[in-house]
C-alpha cells in the first residue's frame, strides 16, 4: 500500500521546531499586566506619526508606494547612504530571512553569536544551512576574535547584533571595523543594529564608516520599533553596502511588502527627533532603576545599553518568569543552553519597574 504524501512538501519546513511565539498579554482583574517580555517601546510614537496614519488610513483603497519613495529619501539625507542603496522591509525581521535569501545554500554555514536573536537561527534552518554557534563575551558583546575564528569555506553570512539582543551590550567601531576586515569577501556580514539609537545616545559610535571599507557584501540593518515606538506598524530598513546588494534585496522581497498607514506613520516619525530624544532619556532612567534593584536582590545583570536588562537571578529563569506572571508582569527567559538562570526585563515606565522589583523581591525572599 503506497504511502501517503506528507502534509507538508517542503522537508525543511516539517523537521523544523514548531515557535511557541511571545506570550499575549492577559487581563489580571486589575486591567493589563505590566508587558516587559517583548522589548517594546512603553510611549506611544509621536502625535504627528499618529495623525498622519489617521490621514492615511482614507486612501487604503490604493496599493502603497512599492519603492517607499519619500521614507527611502528621508532615511538616506540622514545616515549619507545612496537612496539606491536603501531597502525597506516589514520589520527588520522581513530583512533577515531576506538576507538568507540572498546568501544561502543548502550546506553553507552562518556564523551567529550565542545568545542573540532567535531569528538567525531561524533564517539558517530555513535554507538548509548550519549555524555556528559562537558564545557572547562575559559582558555580553559580540565575541568578534571567536566570530572570526569561526568563520570558514563555507560560511556564507554572518550576523553580528550590536547591541546584542538579548545581553544588551554594544561593540565599538575598532570590533566593527575588524568584522568588516577579516570576515571573508564571499560572505554576507550582517550588523544588526535593532537598538542603534540607543547605542547613539549611550554614546556608542556609528558604525556605517567602518562597514564602507569593507571589500566584500555588507548590510546594516536598523528599525523604526524601538526607539520610535512604532512596534506594531512593522518597519525596518536595510543600509546596503552596494547598489548590486540592494538589487538582490529587492528580487527576494515581496511586492507591496510595507503598507501605506505604516510608511506614513514611519516617515512622520523619522522627522519627530524630539519624540525620540525623549524615550531615550525616559528610557535610560529606568534602565538604571532596574539594573540597579536587580542588583540589590542578589542578581547579576549584564551592563545593557538598550531597552532591557538581562541579569542571572539566583533560582530558575523558568520559574522566576512563571512567578512574576501571577503578579500581572510578564518577562522573558533566556533559552540558549547555559543560560537557564537568566531574565530579560524590557524597560517599561516607572510603575512597571515597581511592579518587576517588587515582584522579584518576594520571589527570591528578599523582604
Amino acid at each position: 500500500m503506497a504511502s501517503s504524501p506528507p502534509a507538508i512538501p517542503n522537508r525543511i519546513v516539517r523537521e523544523m521546531a514548531t515557535p511557541s511565539g511571545p506570550r499575549a498579554p492577559r487581563a489580571d482583574g486589575h486591567g493589563s499586566p505590566h508587558r516587559m517580555n517583548l522589548n517594546e517601546c512603553p510611549y506611544p510614537p509621536s502625535p504627528v506619526a499618529v495623525r498622519a496614519m489617521r490621514a492615511a488610513c482614507e486612501t487604503v483603497n490604493r496599493y502603497p508606494d512599492p519603492s517607499w519613495g519619500a521614507l527611502v529619501a528621508a532615511v538616506s539625507a540622514r545616515t549619507g547612504i545612496a537612496a539606491s542603496r536603501i531597502v525597506v522591509g516589514n520589520g527588520s525581521d522581513e530583512l533577515i530571512v531576506n538576507a538568507g535569501r540572498v546568501a544561502l545554500e543548502p550546506g553553507d554555514e552562518v556564523v551567529v553569536p550565542v545568545p542573540s536573536f532567535p531569528g538567525y537561527n531561524k533564517c539558517a534552518a530555513l535554507f538548509g544551512a548550519r549555524v555556528v554557534a559562537v558564545p557572547v563575551r562575559d559582558d555580553g558583546a559580540v565575541d568578534v576574535d571567536a566570530m572570526l575564528a569561526a568563520t570558514g569555506p563555507r560560511t556564507r553570512l554572518v550576523f553580528a547584533a550590536t547591541p546584542n539582543n538579548p545581553t544588551g551590550a554594544m561593540l565599538p567601531a575598532a570590533d566593527v571595523a575588524r568584522l568588516a576586515a577579516a570576515v571573508p569577501s564571499s560572505a554576507l556580514l550582517v550588523i544588526d543594529e535593532a537598538y542603534h539609537e540607543f547605542a547613539i545616545h549611550a554614546g556608542g559610535d556609528e558604525h556605517l564608516p567602518a562597514l564602507a571599507r569593507r571589500d566584500g557584501p555588507w548590510a546594516s540593518f536598523r528599525t523604526l520599533s524601538k526607539a520610535y515606538g512604532l512596534a506594531g506598524i512593522r518597519v525596518g530598513y536595510c543600509l546596503a553596502g552596494s547598489d548590486d546588494l540592494a538589487q538582490a534585496f529587492q528580487k527576494v522581497r515581496a511586492p507591496f511588502n510595507v503598507n501605506a498607514v505604516a510608511q506614513a506613520g514611519a516617515l512622520a516619525a523619522w522627522d519627530d527627533l524630539d519624540h525620540v530624544h525623549g524615550i531615550l532619556d525616559a528610557t535610560r532612567v529606568e534602565r538604571e532603576r532596574i539594573a540597579a534593584g536587580l542588583r540589590e536582590l542578589g542578581c547579576e545583570p549584564f551592563p545593557s545599553v538598550a531597552n532591557f536588562v538581562t541579569a542571572r537571578t539566583p533560582r530558575a529563569a523558568a520559574e522566576v518568569v512563571a512567578g512574576l506572571e501571577t503578579r500581572g508582569v510578564l518577562i522573558s527567559r533566556l533559552m540558549a543552553p547555559g543560560f537557564e538562570q537568566y531574565i530579560r526585563v524590557t524597560v517599561g515606565l516607572p510603575e512597571d519597574t515597581d511592579a518587576v522589583l517588587d515582584g522579584l523581591a518576594d520571589l527570591l525572599g528578599r523582604r
